[in-house]
C-alpha cells in the first residue's frame, strides 16, 4: 500500500502546482522514459523503490520501447542489459505491461473524448489528433504515478476550452511517411506552441498519420492539431477556433529539411514503430533483392514482429534486421554508426543529439536503394 500512497499524494501535490487540486481519472496509462540510456542510475532506483513498496498500477498501462530489443539484435555491454532488465522487472512487478512500443494506440482503441495519461509524445499527438482522446504532455515519472493512483492533474488539455484551435494552418498537400513527418516538424517551427487547425492535408497511409505526428510534436511543445475532416469532432473545434496565427505550407517550405544523404553506413525505419501494413509492404520491396550492401535496420512492435517472425529470421541473412521493443533513438547500439538514413523526422532531431551520429532524410524506398547502392 506504500506504494499507492506515495502516488496518489505525489499526483496530488503536482495538481496543487499546476491545476489548482484539481484531478481527471483516467482510463490507461503510457509511461516512456523506459531505455536505461536515458533514465540513469538514479532513474531506475526509483522505478525500483515504487515497486519494493508495493505499488500496482490502477489502470492498463504501457510502456516505451527500451535500450535493448526483444530480438536480441541490437547488442548493449552487459552492464547496460542487466540495468534494462531491472526496469523491465520492476514494470512488470507493478503490473505494467511488457509490450514494449511507442505505438500503443495501434491496439488500445482510445475512444473520443477519453482521459489518459501518456507520455511519449508521439502517441499523445496521435491519439489527441486523430482520436480526440484526451492526454495531456505526462512527463515519463508523472505518466508512472497517475498510472498507479489512476488519475492524472486536471490541465488545461483535459478541458475542451484548453483544446480550442488557435492558428489556422493550410496546407493542401498529399503525404506519403516522409512528407508528413517534414509537415509536422515545419508546423511545429513555425508555430512552436498552441493548437493548430489545419486544412487540406491528404494522408495517404497510416504510417503517414504516425510520422506527422511525432514530428509535430518533436520538433514544438504542439500535441493536438485538429485535422479538417480528419479529427473526431473537427466541426466543433473549427467552431471553437479563437485564431491568432496563420500559416500557408507549400511544397518548397517542406524541401528545407531535405539535403543529400551522402554515403550512410546503416538505414533506420520504424520511428515510430511500423504497423503491420507498412512493414509488409517494405517486406515486399525487399524479398526480391539479394543482401543488402548497408544494414537495414525495421523497428515495430512487439504484436507486429510476432506476426512477421518467419520472415523477419530470413531477412537477417540479407543484413536487413527487423526488431520489435526498442529503437535506435533509444539504443547505445547506434552509436557504432557515423551516418543513417531514416525517412523519420523524429530520429533525425533526437539521434545526432543523444549519440553524436549523423541522421538524414529519405523518403522511404530512397532510404533502401542507398542500402543497395
Amino acid at each position: 500500500m506504500r506504494g499507492r500512497e506515495y502516488a496518489v499524494e505525489a499526483v496530488r501535490k503536482i495538481a496543487d502546482a499546476v491545476s489548482e487540486g484539481e484531478v481527471v481519472e483516467v482510463e490507461t496509462a503510457h509511461v516512456s522514459g523506459v531505455s536505461y540510456l536515458t533514465l540513469g542510475e538514479y532513474g531506475v532506483r526509483f522505478i525500483e523503490q515504487l515497486a519494493e513498496w508495493g505499488a500496482k498500477v490502477s489502470v492498463f498501462t504501457t510502456s516505451n520501447p527500451a535500450g535493448i530489443d526483444l530480438t536480441s539484435i541490437l547488442g548493449a555491454s552487459p552492464e547496460f542489459a542487466a540495468g534494462q532488465r531491472r526496469v523491465i522487472s520492476s514494470f512488470i512487478k507493478m503490473g505494467i505491461s511488457p509490450i514494449s512500443t511507442c505505438a500503443p494506440y495501434e491496439f488500445i482503441k482510445t475512444r473520443p473524448r477519453t482521459m489518459h495519461a501518456w507520455a511519449e509524445s508521439n502517441a499523445i499527438t496521435y491519439i489527441n489528433t486523430f482520436r480526440d482522446a484526451w492526454s495531456d504532455k505526462n512527463p515519463g515519472p508523472l505518466a508512472l504515478l497517475a498510472a498507479v493512483a489512476g488519475f492524472a492533474p486536471r490541465t488545461e488539455m483535459y478541458r475542451l476550452e484548453g483544446r480550442r484551435p488557435t492558428a489556422l494552418v493550410k496546407a493542401r498537400l498529399e503525404l506519403d511517411a516522409l512528407r508528413a513527418g517534414l509537415l509536422g516538424a515545419y508546423i511545429g517551427e513555425s508555430l512552436g506552441s498552441g493548437i493548430p487547425y489545419v486544412i487540406g492535408p491528404a494522408f495517404v497511409s497510416e504510417e503517414a498519420r504516425r510520422e506527422f505526428a511525432a514530428a509535430l510534436s518533436t520538433f514544438s511543445s504542439i500535441i493536438f492539431a485538429v485535422i479538417e475532416g480528419a479529427t473526431p469532432n473537427w466541426e466543433l473545434y473549427n467552431r471553437l477556433a479563437d485564431v491568432r496565427d496563420k500559416l500557408d505550407v507549400s511544397e518548397a517550405d517542406l524541401s528545407r529539411y531535405l539535403s543529400e544523404a551522402g554515403e550512410p553506413d546503416a538505414v533506420y525505419i520504424g520511428c515510430p514503430h511500423l504497423d503491420a501494413e507498412m512493414l509488409l509492404r517494405i517486406i515486399e520491396m525487399v524479398r526480391g533483392r539479394g543482401p543488402a550492401k548497408k544494414p537495414i535496420y525495421i523497428s515495430t512492435s512487439p504484436g507486429v514482429y510476432e506476426a512477421v517472425r518467419a520472415i523477419a529470421e530470413e531477412l537477417r541473412e540479407r543484413n536487413i534486421y527487423i526488431f520489435a521493443g526498442s529503437c535506435l533513438v533509444v539504443s547505445p547500439y547506434t552509436r557504432r554508426f557515423k551516418t543513417i538514413a531514416t525517412d523519420s523526422l523524429k530520429s533525425i532531431y533526437y539521434i545526432p543529439r543523444l549519440h553524436g551520429v549523423r541522421a538524414v532524410p529519405c523518403e522511404t524506398l530512397k532510404c533502401i536503394d542507398y542500402a543497395y547502392s
